[in-house]
């Protein structure tokens, strides 16, 4: 009797490892690395086997690498990228996800240099701002509608944006300056935080807007 119920229970964890092995390869085929560690962490914990475990170690780099490029957290994701690039992988869909995350690592490594340019650009054009402020101010007033415009501001032009958007009724958005457009026009991001009180709050994107210098138009970035 003993052994009949060993054998029961032998049976139902090989059933529910294969299910969920099989769940995990198809999310992988989805590239959905999330829900594919998921059914790899249930299936590893059914049966403790080094493909379980290599499938799931993978599946979660992955998903981690991903999902912090996604909140444009580049250094992490690239880490994670790197540490599954060096994963040595003995199953097929384990080098599979190798040769993903060896796709991604340049790809993160580009945006972070992408990502320290446009800093380095913000952090110019701020110190310049108080400048441009004053410039604006003293030209209020005076004739010649040109000379004017053209002293608007970084700060005038994100008011401009924020009353286009009417901010003011939706307090869950934020909004950035993100760098000038080539003929010169002012760009900002306006988005929703999910979680604002973490850094690593997830931004989703309410729409980008352009204003131009001199005509003081705002308009949405397609």
């Amino acid at each position: 009797m003993v052994v009949f119920f060993v054998l029961i229970a032998s049976g139902c964890v090989t059933r529910n490892y294969d299910s969920n092995m099989d769940l995990g390869k198809s999310q992988l085929n989805e590239e959905n690395y999330l829900e594919a560690h998921e059914a790899f962490e249930l299936a590893y914990k059914e049966a403790k086997t080094p493909k379980s475990r290599e499938l799931m170690d993978l599946s979660g780099l992955l998903a981690s690498g991903m999902k912090k490029y996604d909140e444009q957290d580049f250094e992490s994701a690239k880490k994670d990228f790197e540490e599954a690039t060096a994963y040595k992988a003995k199953y097929r869909e384990g080098k599979q996800m190798v040769s993903k995350a060896a796709e991604m690592h340049p790809v993160s490594d580009s945006a972070i240099v992408g990502n320290d340019e446009v800093k380095s650009t913000e952090e110019t054009t701020e110190e310049g701002s108080k400048a441009e402020d004053e410039a604006a101010t003293d030209t209020k007033g005076k004739e010649g509608s040109k000379d004017s415009d053209r002293s608007l501001s970084k700060s005038q032009a994100e008011k401009l944006v924020r009353d286009y958007v009417d901010m003011e009724n939706f307090s869950q958005l934020q909004i950035e300056y993100d760098h000038d457009a080539e003929k010169g026009d002012y760009i900002f991001h306006v988005f929703e935080v999910d979680e604002p009180s973490q850094k690593s709050g997830h931004k989703t994107t309410w729409g980008w807007y352009g204003v131009n210098k001199e005509t003081k138009e705002v308009y949405e970035v397609m």
